[in-house]
């Protein structure tokens, strides 16, 4: 007897597919250099780092701010 493995595809992974579509675009559009200036030194990366980078560094900063966040009751 062999059992049928049912595979169904959720909204959400649907959704995820697509973000990750994007953002594959995004990087391969995005993947010319780019030179920041900043404080007289200049540093040369891809721009989809740059982007990249200055996410993580808004997360990082805005993890400092708790009190923009909903408070648990």
């Amino acid at each position: 007897m062999s059992e049928q493995s049912s595979f169904k595809v959720s909204p959400k992974m649907i959704i995820a597919l697509l973000f990750i579509a994007i953002g594959a675009v995004f990087i391969f559009s995005n993947s010319g250099d780019a030179t920041m200036h900043f404080f007289g030194v200049a540093m040369t990366m891809p721009g989809w780092l740059w982007v990249l980078l200055l996410l993580a560094i808004g997360v990082i900063i805005g993890s400092f701010f708790p009190w923009f966040q909903k408070r648990k009751k």
